[in-house]
């Protein structure tokens, strides 16, 4: 037999248990542990089932005690062979009526079914496997257990009841456990032989709409009587419908799949197309910057700039001074051929606060609209563990500094060597002045001291070298403040960017990873069948 597409949305039944499955895998270590058993014993029974073939149908004969079970399986035997009455006031163990030539020992075997019974061949019957078990109402566990465990294995079931049980509460206990298992369902109204014409149909009536509260809106139901035999060809003309067609099987296991589905899917919802905007990655980026130092980074990169224009472009007699204060990026282990964990200060605990309520703000965005588990489920993925946060952070704004710095402008080099021969010519002229005065205060004849408009050479240099020295390192100062705050927006702008890298490798992507497996679960549990139940 084809198992047959559903005509509503096209899915056979193998591509829905392999759907299922899929949504278990994912749901797994996410959704309610009993939903997630559920679905994979329903996977297991699916598949069992199917492995046994569709060549049987396999209708369960279900009721209380004294409904009539076993007098209605004798009545579609057509002889004595299920024990009732007086003899066995209930059933103890599962009885299976055989119709056709097809063996149906697997399938039983596979049913743990031992009592078995061959009706021979019937064309009307052939195929059919009727299965008499005991009774939901039994004061014996073991009966009770028995029972669920064939309704549950069944392709069909036949509710057995009376006007006098048709409303018992253990009955609909089970019915409204059945939802969505209409089409493979049969409520039979028994001894309606003792019933007038008008009580029939009340009966019948009140059956219906207590169906349609159990959630059983296309149940059917059957009046008729298994001991004078009225209304029984009714059953037999479903049931041989059921063997005909052979879509009993694949009805059932469609329900059961889509039963567990919809479990799931309860805790997913339906809604898909959550992502992460651009404006939540940027304030992420921003408030994880902050926790990450990059301003005090900043600062010193600015700093080290102005002090190593400073050595390069002060007056060779003074620049010494400056050297003596530890370099600002040698201080937080910033500087050329250094490499691990910088030297910044520990984020403060406003910072770290301020940092994990920027990841739970993006979680929590992100996840608006959903109901828990998903919430806390995007919310664990997104938070890191606070040390491996913060040792990213710091590798990260740590090897963008290293790897970006600035290489020494030009003019450095230009201005330096300028500075060199303006300290040179000051030196030469208070050498020079200083020859003068040694020999005048010795009475020796005087040093030949040339002059340029009226202005001795040495002090010319002296002056010149001096004046012009320090006027060239003010005004280098003024440019190098200028380019320490041009490094100072280039170190902010990487740093900015390997902290992104960090917040999107360490926050971004584990919450687009459960954003996408949800997506992944409401497209598998609606192909599975699975669906919500319509709120009021």
């Amino acid at each position: 037999m084809k198992l047959r597409r559903n005509a509503k949305d096209d899915v056979a039944l193998p591509e829905r248990i392999a759907a299922l499955q899929a949504a278990i895998d994912r749901a797994a270590e996410r959704l309610d542990g009993e939903a997630v058993a559920f679905g994979q014993h329903v996977v297991e029974k699916s598949n069992g089932r199917l492995r046994h073939g569709t060549e049987h149908t396999l209708v369960a004969m279900l009721g209380a005690t004294g409904a009539g079970k076993s007098s209605l399986t004798n009545a579609l035997a057509g002889s004595d062979i299920a024990t009732t009455g007086v003899r066995r006031p209930t059933t103890s163990s599962t009885l299976a009526c055989v119709w056709g030539d097809d063996d149906a020992t697997d399938l039983l075997d596979w049913l743990e079914v031992q009592n078995r019974h061959m009706n021979g061949s019937d064309e009307r019957f052939d195929g059919l496997v009727v299965l008499d078990v005991p009774d939901h109402d039994s004061v014996r566990v073991e009966h009770r257990l028995e029972m669920e465990r064939i309704a549950e294995h069944a392709d069909m079931m036949v509710w057995v009841t009376d006007a006098e049980k048709y409303a018992d509460a253990a009955l609909h206990r089970y019915l409204r456990e059945l939802k969505g298992h209409g089409a493979v369902m049969v409520m039979v109204l028994n001894k309606i032989d003792g019933l007038s014409e008008d009580d029939r149909r009340g009966v019948v009536a009140d059956l219906r709409r207590l169906l349609v509260d159990d959630g059983i809106d296309d149940g059917r139901v059957l009046a008729l009587s298994a001991s004078t035999g009225e209304g029984v060809d009714q059953l037999q003309g479903v049931l041989t419908e059921a063997v005909d067609l052979k879509e009993a099987i694949v009805q059932r296991l469609e329900a059961d799949v889509a039963t567990a589905a919809s479990e799931l899917l309860a805790q997913t919802g339906e809604e898909t197309g959550h992502e992460i905007t651009g404006k939540m990655r940027a304030q992420l980026a921003h408030d994880l910057a902050g926790a990450a130092g990059v301003d005090a980074v900043t600062d010193a990169v600015s700093r080290a700039h102005r002090r190593d224009a400073a050595a390069a472009t002060g007056w060779p007699f003074t620049r010494w001074i400056g050297k003596l204060r530890p370099h600002p990026l040698r201080k937080l282990h910033l500087d050329e051929g250094t490499g691990g964990r910088t030297s910044l200060p520990e984020a403060s605990g406003a910072q770290k606060a301020r940092a994990e309520a920027a990841i739970r703000n993006v979680a929590d965005e992100a996840t608006a609209t959903m109901s828990e588990p998903w919430p806390t489920i995007v919310r664990n993925a997104a938070m890191p563990p606070p040390d491996r946060l913060a040792d990213e952070l710091d590798q990260a704004v740590g090897d963008a500094v290293r790897d970006h710095r600035s290489r020494s402008p030009r003019w450095w080099s230009v201005v330096g060597v300028l500075q060199v021969l303006l300290a040179v010519a000051a030196l030469v002229g208070l050498v020079w002045l200083i020859a003068i005065g040694v020999v005048a205060w010795l009475q020796l004849p005087d040093l030949p001291t040339p002059s340029v408009r009226g202005i001795p050479v040495p002090t010319g240099l002296l002056v010149i070298g001096a004046v012009v020295g320090w006027l060239v390192a003010v005004i280098a100062r003024r440019f190098a403040a200028i380019g320490a705050k041009r490094a100072a927006r280039k170190a902010k702008k990487h740093a900015a960017d390997s902290v992104e890298s960090v917040a999107e490798e360490m926050v971004i992507k584990p919450i687009e990873a459960e954003l996408a497996t949800r997506n992944e679960l409401v497209t598998l549990l609606t192909k599975a069948g699975g669906r919500l139940e319509p709120t009021s």
